[in-house]
């Protein structure tokens, strides 16, 4: 599994559009707010996963461990199907919100990514279009 994360719009995306393109042809499932059904991904697919906060926001009522380790555990396990690449959009260097499900949002986001950085093989982190491997290797295969 790869962790691309960084600050909004720092050119997380390009980057993971230029690793895909050094892989060649394979069969990319790009999906924005959700994690998909293990069955409709084949063994040798892509599955970009993005927009973490969508997916935490229809699970708010939950505790933030809780959900942090559900969303995790379908990932890990995805992960044993197909590459997955977790796109991460580093909340924590703002400003703290005031409303209270956004601050949960945000704190909850900020747990998952804690725990993908930790399951994953590599985590780069990209900061105005530079990446920088904080973890792992690059394995464009």
């Amino acid at each position: 599994m790869y962790v691309i994360l960084g600050g909004a719009y720092n050119g997380k995306r390009n980057y993971v559009e230029i690793m895909l393109q050094k892989r060649g042809n394979v069969a990319v499932h790009d999906i924005a707010g959700e994690i998909p059904d293990i069955t409709a991904i084949s063994e040798k697919d892509v599955v970009v996963i993005s927009e973490f906060e969508t997916i935490v926001q229809a699970m708010l009522a939950q505790p933030e461990e809780t959900v942090a380790m559900e969303i995790v555990e379908q990932l890990c396990e995805l992960n044993k199907h197909a590459q997955v690449i977790c796109i991460c959009t580093d909340m924590s260097r703002g400003v703290v919100p005031l409303e209270k499900e956004v601050r949960q949002m945000r704190d909850t986001c900020g747990r998952i990514f804690q725990k993908l950085c930790k399951e994953a093989d590599t985590v780069i982190r990209v900061w105005y279009g530079l990446p920088q491997i904080l973890k792992g290797e690059i394995n464009h295969g």
